[in-house]
């Protein structure tokens, strides 16, 4: 019996082990308001920032074959860091799946995939400079709540996207028959339809009949009411979300009601909700 119970005590003590290590490395890579991860985080920051400006400086034309080199090499040993990084938020995860499916678990993979998958170098470092930017969407808090707005209203998003996509094929195919000299093809007229609904205007193709420039009027208004009342919708969300009493039940910020995760610390509303009913 003796043996049995020691092995059971070190059972016990691993697990206890494992469960501090978890909570130390929950609390330097996700805690944001704690000194201890706010340290960390910041750190992580600076070393995206740098190696993404020392990696640009690599497309810099006639520079030293030695120096391309050594950046490539810097980029090894980032990446490396970085797949520790991602081990280390997979392992602290109360849970890794709901960590790996999130936006930021994406963004945190596609980070260090590009070098391990991709088989050009080059190609995987351009991929790698612009994933590493997305990963400064965790550290600013305008942009999360930004991305949470964005899920609220994503439906609305949808609609506008296919009332453009919708709008650019049927204004390209009607400009396309009014002006088949301007218009080479009615891909090109989805192209000027695309331009003149979001008010860019490149020049590079404009109707010269009234009845072309008539639907380039409607194209530009119904544009404008469009992107006007998606930003309105946006506006109201992220305002809400800054202003609005709630508190989240793990860290106690301020949220807005329907957020059904903490754009901070991520923690289930709804289920703490059930949590409480249950007390009750």
């Amino acid at each position: 019996m003796e043996p049995d119970r020691h092995r059971v005590e070190d059972a016990f003590a691993g697990y206890a082990f494992r469960s501090r290590l978890q909570q130390q490395l929950n609390r330097m890579l996700f805690d944001i308001a704690d000194p201890l991860g706010r340290r960390t985080n910041l750190t992580i920051t600076a070393l995206i920032i740098i190696s993404v400006l020392i990696s640009m400086a690599g497309t810099l034309k006639g520079l030293d074959e030695l120096w391309v080199r050594r950046i490539s090499t810097l980029e090894m040993w980032v990446t490396i860091l970085f797949t520790i990084e991602l081990i280390g938020r997979c392992y602290a995860a109360r849970s890794m799946r709901a960590y790996l499916f999130s936006f930021y678990g994406m963004v945190d993979l596609l980070a260090v995939v590009p070098m391990l998958l991709v088989g050009d170098p080059n190609l995987a470092i351009r991929l790698l400079r612009i994933v590493r930017l997305l990963k400064l969407v965790r550290y600013l808090r305008a942009m999360r709540l930004f991305i949470a707005s964005m899920r609220d209203t994503l439906e609305i998003l949808v609609m506008v996207i296919g009332s453009i996509a919708l709008g650019a094929i049927l204004a390209g195919n009607v400009i396309y028959s009014l002006e088949p000299e301007t218009f080479t093809s009615a891909y090109d007229g989805a192209w000027w339809g695309i331009v003149t609904m979001t008010t860019v205007g490149y020049g590079d193709m404009v109707p010269h009949t009234l009845a072309g420039r008539a639907i380039a009027i409607c194209l530009m208004v119904v544009g404008i009411c469009m992107f006007a009342a998606v930003t309105g919708v946006v506006s109201v969300k992220v305002a809400r979300a800054i202003h609005h009493g709630v508190k989240c039940h793990e860290c106690g910020r301020a949220i807005a009601p329907e957020f059904p995760y903490c754009p901070y610390c991520r923690a289930d509303q709804a289920e703490a909700d059930r949590s409480s009913q249950e007390w009750l």
